[in-house]
Formats: C-alpha cells, structure tokens, sequence
C-alpha cells in the first residue's frame, strides 16, 4: 500500500485552499491529471465556470450501466497556523497517521478513487467515470452541480469521509436566510423618537428559535439512519430543524438608534419537510423583518433497500468482517446534487470522525486501507 499512502501524501502536500480559487487548485487538477495520463489515461480538465477546473476520466466502455466516482480536491483554510504542531501542508507522517489540511477530508477518498480507477477500469465491463471537482467546499456550484446535469450514472460513489465501517446515505436539507429589518434613526439619549432596527431583529430571532419545536414526519424507512450516529447531547439537531444564527450586523454608533440591522440565520431541514414548507414556517415566525433566502436545498436520500447500498454492506461486511450501518449526516455533500436529479449516491470513504476542518486534522493507514480494499471489491462485485 505504499503507493496509495505515497499518492495521499501528495496530495495532501497541494495547498488547494478554497477560498480563494487560485493556483493551489490548478496545481492539484495538474497533478491528477498527470497522475492518469502515467497510468495510461486521458483526463479531460473541464472548467464549466472560469477558473473552476474539473478533472474527467472515463474508461470508455459501452455499457447501459455507468459508475461515477466522485469527490472534490479543495480544502478549507487552514486557520491560524499557531495552533497546528506542524506545517498543514507537510503531509508529516507519524506512526501510522498523515497530518495534513485535506487529509480526512477528502484528499485520501479522493487517493483512494484514483488508485482504484486505474487499477480496474480496464477489467470492468461497465461504464466507469472519475471525477474530481474543485469547490465542494464552498457549495459545489462549479463542479458536482454541473456534473449532475451532465450525467446520468447509474450510482455515484462519493468519497467523502463516512468512515470505512459506516454508510452515509443521505442529509438534511440547507435553509439560509438572511433577516433584515428598517427602523428610524435617532439620537442615543433619544431612543422613543426612533425605532430600533437591531431590536427588532433580536425579537424575530427570538421567535424564529421555535422552529426547533416544529415536529417533522421523519420517513420511516430514515428513522434508524438517521438516529445512527445521533447523541443525547444533539439528537434535536437530527430529527428537527436546527437553529443557528451566524452572523448579526447593525448599528453605526452606540449613541444612534439604529434604522438597519441584518442576521444571517442557518437551519438545517431534516427529511420529512420540504424546502417551501419549512421557509414557509420562517416568514409566519418572523414579523419585523424581510426574510431574504441566501443558500437552499432539499434534505435528500438514497433508499437503504435500494441495490447499491445492501450490495456495500454485503461488501464492506465480507472485506473488513464488521457489520456497516446506514447513516445521515446534519451537513452537506456534493452529493445532494445527484439525489435532487433522482441518481443514487452513496458516501462512503476513508475519514476521522471528528478532525475534518479541524487543526492537526489527520487520516490514518487502516482507513485509507480499508477503504480501498472495500471500494475495489465493490466495483468489481456490481
């Protein structure tokens, strides 16, 4: 497994950071295309927006099934360097583990994609796409969004960091918004002659918190999934819609009475809701302020009982001898793009629970290992 570990660290060691979109991106789509073009295949690079490059290879097989594979090289910024032991980019091995920003998410699923590719395409008879998309980080809206309308595979195999002995299958929907309340400028000393903007985005804020009590129809087929991996300590945010205002702007002066103020509100729709229910519910709860939609999307699944995920169980239970359960997650992957067009994705990769976008973020040899023996043997078992 040298090789594959060789091919982590090398990616990892490409500071693909996003934000910003710069070189560091181009320079890792580089890298993996010239990583196929050394095992003998073409990689297509395909920028659907400007300055957003998207790597393509396909095996080129006429087949009526197609597999995609798929998952993005950017990563988030490494914060504040003092509080990592070590260069984020060193890719610094240390016992059995790679350190590195990217490392767990999702550069060594992404290794273990590229590897396999390479090593199967020729012996498989169906249709197999790789694909490495640049901005998963920041929405997906220049690569996985783009490869959603273009193709129509049969399944996609995300890469994400699942964890080898679990299964994602599905996530809960993003409903941002963004309040903004007007009032009327006064003086400080003066406040019943204005009307204060911040105050009455506080109490919108206030009432927009009952959204968490909204009881949601959770499918039944989802209840076991989706309380998988759900503690006491955040079991609400699984099965409700969460409440998390990020972000409050107002004022210009302590001693001015406000006549704009803004928060920027994220919630998290579990399924059982729709997108145009749940923002629904938004503008009953608030009153004093225009509610603006910044991000939407629609809590999406793969069946359990569909073919593609009993078939990773049967696989991931015969390879590594433990039993995989089905999980989802409060976040977002590009895989919500495939499920809203009706393809079934499946995540599953090599990860830490846990140490994704955090410091000394790490992945270690078992995962990478496992992950791979298990993502062969699928495909060569579909």
């Amino acid at each position: 497994m040298d090789d594959l570990l060789k091919l982590v660290s090398g990616l990892v060691k490409i500071p693909s950071v996003n934000p910003p979109h710069g070189e560091g991106l181009r320079d890792c789509a580089n890298f993996i295309r010239e990583y196929f073009s050394n095992h003998g295949y073409s990689a297509e690079v395909v920028e659907f927006d400007k300055g957003w490059p998207n790597i393509i290879v396909n095996n080129g097989k006429k087949s009526d099934k197609s597999i995609m594979l798929n998952g993005h090289y950017d990563v988030v910024p490494t914060g504040d360097l003092k509080s990592w032991s070590h260069d984020p980019f060193s890719a610094l091995i240390l016992e059995d583990k790679i350190y590195g920003r990217g490392s767990s998410d999702m550069k060594s699923g992404l290794a273990v994609q590229m590897k396999v590719f390479v090593e199967l395409a020729d012996k498989l008879d169906y249709n197999l796409v790789f694909t490495a998309v640049p901005d998963e980080e920041s929405g997906g809206f220049h690569g996985a969004k783009h490869l959603a309308e273009k193709y129509k595979p049969n399944l996609v195999l995300v890469s994400e960091p699942s964890g080898s002995e679990w299964i994602n299958i599905g996530e809960k929907g993003l409903l941002q918004v963004k309040l903004k309340s007007k009032g009327k400028v006064a003086h400080g000393s003066l406040p019943s002659l204005g009307d204060n903007a911040i105050m009455k985005i506080v109490r919108d804020l206030v009432n927009l918190e009952k959204i968490r009590d909204v009881k949601i129809p959770i499918p039944s087929e989802l209840k076991e999934a989706i309380s998988a991996r759900a503690s006491s300590e955040v079991e609400k945010d699984y099965v409700s819609i969460s409440f998390n205002p990020g972000v409050i702007k107002g004022g210009v002066k302590v001693n001015v009475v406000p006549d704009y103020a803004e928060a920027e509100v994220d919630m998290r729709i579990p399924p059982g809701i729709k997108n145009s229910e749940a923002l629904s519910l938004v503008k009953k709860l608030v009153s004093e302020s225009e509610v603006e939609p910044i991000d939407l999307s629609e809590p999406n699944y793969t069946n359990p009982e569909n073919h593609y995920v009993k078939k990773l169980e049967e696989t991931i239970s015969k390879t590594l001898g433990i039993r995989p359960k089905n999980y989802i997650i409060t976040g977002a992957t590009d895989g919500r793009y495939f499920r809203n067009k009706g393809i079934p994705a499946i995540v599953y990769g090599p990860g830490e629970l846990g140490v994704a976008h955090t410091y000394n973020e790490f992945v270690s040899f078992k995962e990478v290992i496992n992950a791979y023996k298990v993502i062969r043997e699928y495909l060569l078992s579909i």
